[in-house]
């Protein structure tokens, strides 16, 4: 049986309530297939528009395979590359962020404009044609002041994405703000595992004793029970 075959059958079989079985967070195959179906086919949140507030401010960050650049041109625009030189391969951004007048590959020295297009690429020849070595662009999208990108080749319609978080973000007026401090945490297990904690909360009493306390008096606030059906949060949603 083929590995799309066997998780279909898996995922047909499972039981509500229950986690997924054991292969879906420990198999090297199904987490490939989880990139291929997933991460690189649907949009991803990767940062904020205040993260590069300038032109040539730039994050770049690792999605499976491939790295990517997100910066910010010099028209202000938020653009979107794959962080890989034409020539060789080579990362043209190292760093995790920064600004840069022009993107500069460090193995060969081929140079990029902001919008990707290449600009210099020393002893080519003179038949050498640069518009045809620009680097490979990846969609991206900004929506209240949240920015996302998509590795494919043809991207889902971003207009659902736009219209769940705009009504509730676009009044916080994010890219606005300035970012104050920054901290990188690397979660040791499956993306799964890190999501399904992150969806419930039955957990919260005994491991954020400081986030419960910010809940209102209500205990179901904190999602270990009807949370859905709390007046406190009906009316916050409402609002």
């Amino acid at each position: 049986m083929d590995i799309h075959s066997q998780v279909l059958r898996q995922l047909n079989n499972r039981r509500e309530g229950f986690s997924l079985e054991q292969p879906f967070y420990i198999d090297p195959d199904y987490y490939k297939l989880d990139l291929e179906m997933i991460w690189y086919r649907d949009w991803l949140f990767v940062g904020h528009d205040c993260e590069i507030p300038k032109a040539g401010n730039y994050v770049t960050l690792q999605i499976g395979d491939y790295p990517v650049l997100v910066l910010r041109t010099r028209e202000g625009e938020i653009r979107a590359f794959h962080n890989t030189c034409r020539h060789r391969g080579h990362r043209v951004c190292t760093k995790d962020s920064g600004s840069a007048t022009r993107l500069v590959c460090p193995y060969h020295q081929w140079t990029y404009q902001h919008d990707g297009t290449l600009m210099s690429a020393r002893h080519m020849g003179d038949d050498f044609d640069k518009k045809q070595f620009g680097l490979k662009p990846v969609h991206c999208e900004s929506v209240a002041g949240y920015i996302f990108v998509c590795l494919a080749n043809e991207a889902p319609d971003f207009a659902p994405v736009r219209a769940t978080i705009q009504p509730y973000m676009a009044p916080h007026r994010l890219a606005e703000t300035k970012v104050a401090a920054k901290n990188t945490i690397i979660e040791k297990g499956n993306w799964k595992l890190v999501w399904e904690n992150n969806r419930e909360c039955y957990h919260c009493a005994a491991n954020h004793p400081e986030l419960c306390r910010t809940y209102p008096e209500a205990p179901t606030a904190t999602g270990v029970q009807g949370a859905g059906d709390d007046p406190f949060i009906s009316e916050h949603w409402q609002r």
